[in-house]
């Protein structure tokens, strides 16, 4: 009996699958978010993955604002569960740099090119070439450089000649000084959700205490506690803050306090 309703739900998950896809491809894309949102759970560990991936693209592709910020908070998820030599990590970044320049944030969506750029095969370069040309258009005072873009140009120029959408900023993203304001809320208010919290930011792990040490004094110089966890069965040092009640609020806390520095968030 346990087989048979196994086999319905595997075969109820493809079905929602089948579906956002071809919502998707016919550009119904809040409609097809939904279904990869309802299907996704369902599914096994490396196609749930691809699914949530394309649930962002879906929920991006919607150009609604309300939509590509619950996206940026899934697509952060999903980044911090891979390392810069996994295949999917530069089409992550990729992602994150277009929904960065949605939302009007230069600075991150630099950065997310430059990780995707880092990382990518050159076989992804085309969708990285426009991208770095839509940097650049959006933001051409904090944008990339020619020779940014020229990196990655690809030798066949066919692909990159093809008429397409371009990537601009949402017009009614709110300004930076709201921004700011709930920001400082958001930090305001995380003293009283400690006993909840759940997620912390690690910026590196090292075989040696000693560098370990080093990273909490440099950042203890700009203000920033961190605490070093010994993880004694993979011998290693690791250099944390947190904890936050919720992704998003470590995510904002990174952002303000900790990047340019590479990081992550965990659970």
């Amino acid at each position: 009996m346990r087989i048979v309703f196994l086999l319905a739900a595997f075969a109820f998950a493809n079905d929602l699958y089948s579906q956002a896809q071809k919502l998707y491809s016919q550009g119904n894309f809040e409609a097809a978010a939904k279904s990869y949102g309802d299907a996704c759970p369902q599914l096994e560990a490396k196609e749930k993955t691809i699914c949530h991936f394309k649930e962002v693209k879906a929920l991006v592709g919607s150009n609604k604002i309300a939509l590509v910020q619950e996206a940026e908070s899934k697509l952060l998820s999903l980044i911090s569960h891979f390392e810069p030599s996994d295949s999917l990590f530069a089409e992550l970044s990729a992602e994150d740099a277009k929904l960065q320049i949605m939302l009007n944030q230069p600075a991150r969506a630099i950065r997310s090119w430059n990780m995707a750029q880092e990382s990518a095969n050159p076989v992804y370069f085309p969708e990285l070439f426009v991208l770095c040309q839509d940097i650049s258009s959006a933001f051409p005072d904090n944008g990339l450089s020619a020779d940014n873009c020229n990196k990655v140009k690809p030798a066949d120029t066919m692909m990159i000649s093809l008429q397409r959408k371009k990537t601009v900023p949402l017009q009614d993203i709110k300004t930076p000084q709201v921004q700011i304001q709930q920001t400082q809320q958001i930090q305001q208010t995380q003293q009283t959700q400690q006993t909840h919290a759940k997620w912390y930011i690690q910026l590196g792990a090292f075989g040696s205490k000693e560098n370990a040490e080093r990273l909490v004094a440099e950042f203890k110089k700009k203000g920033v506690e961190l605490h070093i966890s010994e993880l004694t069965e993979r011998k290693l040092f690791v250099v944390r803050t947190g904890f936050f009640a919720t992704h998003n609020d470590a995510k904002i806390y990174a952002e303000q306090k900790i990047a340019p520095a590479e990081y992550k968030i965990f659970q």
